[in-house]
């Protein structure tokens, strides 16, 4: 039995011996150890005996808990079997961060907070927790292996959605770049892995007739999906900037939306010239909550989701299929240049940072161009308006 004074120094120089799982014990705490795994793991146990059985219990992982909070803990155990209760048996052992679980609920908080935007962020988690979560949730996290990752991807696939498996891929290829950042893990699962299914880019653009089958649908349909359509085709903007808008950000008496930089894509502040249609549209929406213009059903605090089932109404009341609310996008670009506007006032528009704006350009050409964009919106609005889908 190997032993020695444990202190962090010393603990950072254990390694296993000839890639076999190995066990140093602390010469201060009897029972105390460290288990060293091949791959260079560490995670603090305890051995104690309970009526007259020896039993041991895995504490946590070093570094991911340090070593006076893994005595204290050791300690604490130690008590319980002094009182007659065998915390192995009625699950009073510490909560182990190391478990897939934990590590996610850090990955969130710690990283997915301050790294991310709250759009984002609220994606991330709502995938990883729906396709990961049920399968791994008590998990070691050094026990998940290539193949788990795969099976989860696999089902994901099979369910006939390669796009939600190559986001899922995405989220969790990060989520594992983080804990090795952190020393949680030696290599990541995700390693040597690619996205499961091919990448395509989306060139599709709704015809005119089309896009008027939307639009008069998107009228008659209820607030908030409704409105939601609408603005998409009336701004041009991304669907997760409509869905979060800010009262506090719309001024409809100078007709103009201020997209903060914490709520773009690309970090930058936004300003959209708000079309006479769009003004009538916001300025008709009910106001729910004092913050969020299209607050959740049953949740003012939180902003609409729902997309999938209110999508598949929509597209069985307008008898279209094989087109997304990110197509809108496309489709607002496609027809500005259609109405002869030049490219630099569309990627403006449409708050792009490449083409004309990439580099310098974006940096000290900012805010040029605006009443070339109010203008560009407010004949799109037209136009759109002048639409009439067609009649069977």
């Amino acid at each position: 039995m190997t032993t020695t004074l444990f202190t962090d120094r010393t603990l950072r120089a254990l390694k296993s011996n000839n890639g076999k799982r190995a066990y140093v014990w602390d010469s201060k705490l009897r029972g105390f150890g460290v288990r060293l795994e091949p791959s260079g793991t560490k995670s603090f146990v305890l051995k104690y005996r309970f009526k007259g059985h020896q039993r041991m219990v895995t504490i946590d992982q070093y570094p991911v808990l340090s070593l006076s909070n893994a005595r204290s803990q050791a300690h604490a155990i130690l008590g319980r079997v002094h009182e007659g209760v065998d915390p192995n048996q009625t699950g009073l052992l510490p909560s182990k961060v190391a478990t897939f679980a934990n590590l996610l609920d850090a990955y969130i908080e710690k990283h997915c907070a301050t790294a991310t935007r709250a759009n984002t962020r609220r994606e991330v988690e709502r995938a990883l927790r729906k396709e990961f979560l049920p399968s791994w949730r008590g998990r070691d996290i050094t026990e998940i292996e290539k193949t788990d990752v795969v099976a989860v991807l696999d089902g994901i696939m099979a369910r006939g959605t390669p796009s939600a498996a190559n986001h899922a891929f995405t989220y969790i290829n990060h989520f594992f770049n983080w804990t090795l950042s952190r020393g949680v893990v030696d290599i990541s699962p995700c390693h040597g892995l690619s996205a499961p299914a091919p990448k395509k880019s989306r060139h599709r653009v709704l015809s005119d007739q089309e896009l008027a089958t939307v639009w008069q649908t998107a009228r008659e349909t209820p607030y908030p999906f409704g409105t939601i359509v609408q603005l998409l085709i009336l701004t041009g903007q991304r669907r997760g900037e409509v869905t979060t808008m800010q009262w506090e950000h719309v001024d409809l008496v100078d007709a103009l939306w201020t997209l903060p930089p914490e709520c773009t894509k690309n970090n930058r502040e936004h300003l959209v010239p708000l079309s006479p249609a769009a003004v009538d549209l916001l300025d008709a929406t009910p106001h729910l909550s004092e913050t969020l213009v299209f607050p959740a059903r049953g949740s003012i605090t939180s902003a609409f989701s729902g997309f999938s089932k209110c999508k598949r109404r929509l597209d069985d009341t307008c008898g279209l299929s094989r087109w997304t609310l990110h197509d809108l996008r496309r489709t607002v670009a496609t027809g500005l240049a259609k109405l002869d506007v030049d490219p630099h006032v569309i990627e403006r528009a449409l708050n792009h940072v490449s083409g004309s704006f990439a580099g310098v350009a974006g940096t000290y050409n900012r805010y040029a161009y605006f009443d070339e964009t109010r203008g560009a919106l407010n004949r799109w609005a037209e136009y759109v308006e002048s639409l009439r889908p067609h009649q069977p």
